[in-house]
């Protein structure tokens, strides 16, 4: 029998800036291939990386031109119907109270490619991830190959694939109809894909993607996806999988201010963490503001339940609400508040600090600290616990 962890601590987050209502973006689909926003960047979005994102000591002229560092590789030029990319991440974790302190840490070497046609696209991701024993950097629910049964021991490096989808354009491009294994559509697409709001409700996008069909609409005023949900088939055996639908709509209060809704409902035979029979419910609410070009508040909140036949009513709840401060373009701090609550017997919340900076010092490169300070509770006991992470990141 082959089975899996769910949740990795530090792994593979994708590049997603819901910050980027600052610069009022609130639809995610000109930037990113996904309709709904992370992951891989249209040609058009890559320029907008290098205008708005990248470091500069001196304001961008109007008339100035982007540069040929914002094609694939800094310099290559693609035809139109094909986009590639990549993603590759790599970082230090730092664990003082641990008795491992220092963890070196693979974070991401994937390929992206997608081909356009006229109205069909085409997208899938590849890649290599390593699997540990502490779940450090554990590719898990998204490798193909091979397979790794944690009770008997690593077996290295493996073949990952993420996302894989065919989708199709219509109505003027605002509507994206796709099938295949893609994120799940659900709140904040955050790069913090171990907080509690991505952790919880099992939507991060660095493992969390299940095989399905979306519905994905965007206009200038409400943007949304519904999926209904086959199971993640990269996990195995099929009572593991979870089916069911994971759907979001989000409207725009005005240029720099949107709130959406998100619901998400799934069953499996065999929950993966327990064994046993389990529905899950997430229904929440989140919202992204900024007040001013500098200054941007995102805030998520989900509402959780556990049904099994041996416990039907086990709640619990996930929150975070991040500042993002451009201190100069290309130079950002953000601070972070998150709590969650699974309902197994904890006499409290777990919550969590975030303390972190990020320093876009080169085309398609980024420098990263997160100062994560975390209370962890359970039904026996409360541990404390600081981490310092430290990442490298050039999306190619």
């Amino acid at each position: 029998m082959r089975w899996f962890l769910l949740v990795s601590l530090f792994s593979a987050p994708a590049w997603a800036f819901p910050w980027m209502v600052k610069h009022s973006y609130g639809s995610c689909a000109a930037c990113h291939v996904d309709p709904s926003g992370s992951g891989q960047l249209t040609p058009y979005g890559r320029a907008q990386a290098d205008v708005l994102v990248r470091w500069r000591t001196q304001p961008r002229k109007d008339e100035e031109e982007v540069p040929a560092s914002a094609n694939f590789l800094w310099f290559l030029e693609l035809p139109e119907f094909l986009n590639l990319s990549g993603n590759f991440r790599y970082g230090s974790l730092i664990r003082p109270a641990a008795a491992v302190k220092f963890v070196p840490l693979l974070m991401a070497t994937d390929l992206y490619a997608t081909l356009n046609f006229g109205p069909i696209v085409a997208h899938a991701t590849t890649g290599v991830g390593t699997y540990s024993t502490r779940a450090i950097a554990y590719s898990g629910p998204a490798a193909i190959a091979p397979l790794c049964d944690p009770s008997k021991g690593a077996c290295s490096v493996q073949w990952v694939a993420r996302e894989f989808w065919l989708g199709a354009k219509l109505a003027d491009e605002a509507v994206m109809v796709r099938a295949g294994r893609m994120n799940l559509p659900f709140g904040l697409r955050n790069s913090e894909h171990t907080t509690f709001v991505r952790a919880l409700t099992r939507t991060d996008f660095n493992i969390g993607q299940q095989v399905g069909l979306s519905a994905a609409y965007n206009s200038e005023a409400l943007r949304g996806e519904v999926m209904g949900i086959a199971g993640n088939f990269q996990v195995g055996p099929d009572a593991y999988r979870e089916r069911g639908y994971s759907a979001f709509a989000e409207y725009s209060i005005s240029h720099s201010a949107y709130l959406g809704l998100s619901s998400l409902i799934t069953s499996a035979v065999a929950d993966l963490s327990t064994g046993l029979p389990m529905v899950r419910h997430a229904h929440g609410l989140f919202a992204r503001i900024a007040p001013t070009e500098k200054f941007a508040l995102l805030g998520e909140a989900d509402f959780l339940a556990w049904q099994t036949p041996q416990q039907l009513d086990r709640l619990g709840f996930a929150a975070l609400v991040q500042a993002d401060l451009d201190l100069m373009q290309g130079l950002h701090l953000m601070g972070t508040i998150e709590g969650g609550h699974t309902g197994s017997g904890e006499p409290g919340p777990s919550l969590g600090g975030w303390l972190s900076a990020a320093w876009y010092f080169l085309p398609h490169c980024e420098l990263r600290l997160d100062n994560i300070f975390r209370r962890n509770s359970s039904a026996t006991a409360a541990t404390f616990e600081y981490q310092l992470l430290i990442q490298l990141h050039l999306f190619l």
